[in-house]
């Protein structure tokens, strides 16, 4: 990993304590690294600790958690001029976007120490303009946005990935659609809107792939719309897009891809980043090429 000796990770609390991941810490500084380890209790601390460490000069930094913390980690990053090599291990709860890069809760942390001998890749990062916020895996409104902000933290915990399912059952039979404009290039959509996902990666939601022609390196973003319509067929035309391979329209379903992207709602609605909530009437996405270099380990 190029000539990298200052090495920051980021650990949520389910991290905190794992002892494999500790003697991951200590190979490192036998091996000559400078290991800071801080741990983040609170939201916005992991964002906080990101900047300290930019700040600090750091060559690298591993957040170890789940998609927020990963999320925490990006905006950390982009909010400095500085940028470092980012990497991840899997300790949340979905982990949908280090899964998507075939780095699994199941593997054993020492796989790090392989990948900082291997150079990392640069990979894009999604943008809203609503608070200057980054995104490096998937943006979702409508249930999906719903389903993840009402699963508390405790309901996580217990149930893991299944906590979205508990919440998306029970909402899926009463579809709380909403009045939604979509503009894009090539695209100009106005109707009730049911589900709304705009990706830079591939899945969301505790495994669910909802952009499945989503590239983290092609310029663009993933723009999915799943207009109001019964269950049944909803679920007939989703079946196709998620085996697809390109983009187009799947029945009612609109499947795009963009480099900006503008959504307007009638009210305050919640949007999910990365498995974080932010509110508002309208938002403007668009992809910022190139933004990061991510440790991702070869295709074996």
């Amino acid at each position: 990993m190029e000539d990298a000796t200052k090495i920051t990770l980021i650990l949520n609390g389910a991290a905190a304590d794992d002892d494999d991941l500790r003697q991951v810490v200590e190979q490192l500084r036998d091996d000559g690294y400078e290991m800071e380890v801080r741990v983040s209790w609170e939201g916005g601390h992991t964002k906080m600790f990101t900047e300290e460490a930019v700040d600090a000069g750091v060559d690298a930094v591993i957040a170890c958690g789940g998609d927020g913390t990963i999320h925490e980690v990006v905006n950390g990053v982009m909010h400095r001029e500085a940028s470092p090599i980012i990497g991840g291990l899997p300790y949340g709860t979905g982990n949908d976007f280090l899964t998507s890069l075939n780095i699994f809760p199941r593997d054993n942390p020492e796989q790090l120490l392989g990948w900082l001998q291997t150079a990392p890749t640069p990979i894009d990062v999604g943008h809203v303009q609503l608070e200057d916020r980054y995104f490096v895996n998937m943006a979702t409104a409508g249930v999906a946005a719903e389903v993840t902000s009402e699963a508390s933290q405790q309901l996580k915990d217990v149930a893991g990935s299944f906590a979205y399912f508990v919440r998306a059952i029970p909402a899926a039979f009463d579809l709380p659609t909403r009045q939604a404009r979509i503009n894009a290039e090539g695209l100009d959509w106005q109707g009730e809107l049911a589900f709304l996902f705009v990706g830079n990666g591939r899945q969301s939601g505790g495994g669910w792939t909802l952009c499945p022609a989503a590239r983290l390196d092609d310029g663009f973003l993933d723009v999915v719309i799943v207009p109001e319509m019964p269950l049944r067929e909803m679920a007939r035309h989703g079946r196709q897009m998620v085996r697809a391979e390109s983009t187009g329209d799947f029945g009612p379903l609109i499947y795009r891809q963009v480099a900006e992207v503008e959504v307007e709602f009638g009210d305050d609605i919640p949007l999910n980043l990365d498995g974080e909530p932010v509110h508002g009437e309208s938002f403007r996405f668009s992809i910022v090429e190139n933004a990061l270099r991510f440790l991702i380990p070869p295709v074996s």
